[in-house]
C-alpha cells in the first residue's frame, strides 16, 4: 500500500481540482441570461443554420456564447475536455469534427484549411522548421485527402519547390481547389528576390500530385511593378472571405489589385485611399488569366467582399449605410445594389455582415443601452426583407437592464 500512496494522492487531487473547476463554472454560467432571436417578420427557416458568436458583460458578470435557432451556449457550459477539443469552433468546424472524426483528428481547426464537396474533404496546412534559419527548402504542405464514397485516407508532406533566385520567408495557403481530379494549391508567399535584392509578395499556385506525394509550380501571379510615388503603394489579393469559410468547389479564382495613397494627418494618424484598383480572375482550368472591366457604377472605394465563378459582391460604406453592389461577370453588368439603414447603428458602432449565396447577413456590432439588437435578412437581388428579428433577454429578472453584447462574427452552416 505504501508504494501507491503518491498515486492516490495525486488522482485524488486531480478529481478535486476538475470537480471545484464544474462547480465553479456551473455557478458562473446559471447567473448569466439566455439570449435568443424574436422574430419581428419573416420566415424563421432563415435563421434555421445561423450562429452569432458574440459576448455578455454586466457589472463585471459575463462570459463568451453561440447563440442560434435553439438558444444560448456559454463558452463556460463546455466541458474542459470539449474545450481542449475545440468543439465551441464555428458549425461548419463542428459537423466536420462529429462527421469525420478520425480523419480530424490533429488538424488545425481553421476553416480555410479545409476543401470540401460531395465526395470529397481536403486538408492542407502549412508546416515549416526553423531551425535552419528559414532555408528555402524549409516548408512544406501537410496534405490530407479523405474519400468520403470509400472512407480512404491519403496523408502527405511534400516540400514546396525551391526556387534558385528567391528564397521565401513566409507564407500562407490561401486557395484549395479539386480541378479534374488535380489538386490546385494557393499560397501567398513573401520572398527575398537574390536578382533584384528587393522583398516580392506574389500568389503561387501549386498542382500537387497525389500519387507522387510532390509539387509543382503552375503559376506566379504578382501585382505591377511599375513606379509609384513614394506615398503610394500597390496591394494584391484574392477577393474571397476565406478566413470565415470551408473552401467549395471553383473554377476562376479572383484577384483584386490596388494602388493605395496614403495621406498623413500628423505625426499619430495616416488615412488610406484607395486610388485605383484592377480585377482579374484566373482560371484554374485553363490557366489564363483575364482582366475583369468593371463599369462605372462602381467606386473605388466599394470593397470586392466576396465572390463565386459567375458574382462579385461590392460592400461600401455610404453615409452609415451599408450598400451592397452585385456584379456579374458573365455578361459585365451590374445586377442589383441594395442599401441596407439599420436605424441603431452608429459610427462608433458599426455593424456585422456576411455574404452568403444571394443572401446578406447583417446586425450591429455592439447595443446601444436600453435597446435590443436587431438582425436582418436580405436578399441581394431583389431587396427583399427575407427576416427581421431581435437579439433579446430571455425572461429578465428585472425590467430595464442594461448591459454589454458585442456580436464577433456570423456563421452559417450549409
Amino acid at each position: 500500500m505504501k508504494r501507491y500512496w503518491k498515486l492516490i494522492l495525486l488522482v485524488s487531487f486531480i478529481v478535486l481540482v476538475i470537480g471545484a473547476f464544474y462547480i465553479q463554472t456551473s455557478t458562473a454560467t446559471s447567473r448569466l441570461p439566455e439570449f435568443v432571436f424574436e422574430t419581428v417578420s419573416g420566415d424563421e427557416k432563415e435563421i434555421e443554420k445561423l450562429t452569432l458568436e458574440a459576448s455578455f458583460i454586466q457589472e463585471g458578470i459575463g462570459d463568451s456564447f453561440q447563440l442560434n435557432a435553439d438558444g444560448t451556449t456559454y463558452w463556460g457550459e463546455y466541458t474542459y475536455f470539449e474545450r481542449m477539443l475545440g468543439v465551441n469552433q464555428s458549425p461548419k468546424m463542428e459537423r466536420l469534427q462529429k462527421d469525420y472524426r478520425g480523419f480530424m483528428r490533429g488538424k488545425s481547426m481553421t476553416p480555410y484549411h479545409f476543401y470540401e464537396d460531395e465526395n470529397l474533404l481536403v486538408y492542407v496546412n502549412l508546416t515549416w522548421d526553423t531551425m535552419n534559419g528559414y532555408q528555402p527548402n524549409d516548408f512544406e504542405l501537410d496534405i490530407g485527402i479523405l474519400d468520403k464514397v470509400s472512407k480512404e485516407e491519403t496523408s502527405f508532406q511534400a516540400p514546396i519547390p525551391v526556387n534558385k533566385n528567391s528564397m521565401i520567408y513566409s507564407m500562407d495557403v490561401e486557395g484549395i481547389h479539386i480541378i479534374d481530379g488535380q489538386l490546385k494549391v494557393i499560397s501567398r508567399n513573401y520572398s527575398y528576390d537574390k536578382q533584384s535584392e528587393k522583398d516580392i509578395t506574389a500568389y503561387q499556385v501549386y498542382l500537387v500530385d497525389i500519387a507522387a506525394e510532390t509539387i509543382q509550380s503552375e503559376a506566379i501571379i504578382t501585382a505591377k511593378e511599375d513606379e509609384v510615388s513614394s506615398n503610394q503603394y500597390r496591394e494584391i489579393r484574392i477577393v474571397d472571405n476565406k478566413w470565415e469559410d470551408i473552401q467549395q468547389p471553383m473554377e476562376q479564382v479572383v484577384f483584386g489589385e490596388e494602388l493605395i495613397e496614403e495621406s498623413v494627418i500628423d505625426e499619430w494618424e495616416s488615412t488610406y485611399e484607395t486610388i485605383d484598383r484592377e480585377l482579374f480572375h484566373y482560371n484554374l482550368v485553363t490557366g489564363e488569366k483575364e482582366q475583369i472591366k468593371l463599369p462605372k457604377g462602381i467606386s473605388n472605394n466599394a470593397f470586392p467582399y466576396t465572390a463565386n465563378d459567375e458574382m462579385i459582391y461590392f460592400t461600401e460604406d455610404v453615409e452609415g449605410k451599408l450598400e451592397i453592389t452585385s456584379f456579374n461577370m458573365e455578361n459585365g453588368k451590374i445586377e442589383a445594389k441594395q442599401t441596407i439603414a439599420i436605424p441603431e447603428v452608429t459610427d462608433e458602432l458599426g455593424y456585422m455582415y456576411k455574404i452568403y449565396g444571394e443572401k446578406v447577413y447583417v446586425v450591429p456590432a455592439s447595443k446601444l443601452p436600453k435597446q435590443d439588437l436587431s438582425l436582418y435578412i436580405i436578399h441581394l437581388r431583389t431587396g427583399d426583407t427575407l427576416y427581421e428579428g431581435k437579439i433579446t433577454m430571455k425572461n429578465p429578472k428585472k425590467q430595464d437592464i442594461d448591459y454589454d453584447l458585442d456580436i464577433h462574427s456570423i456563421e452559417l452552416d450549409e
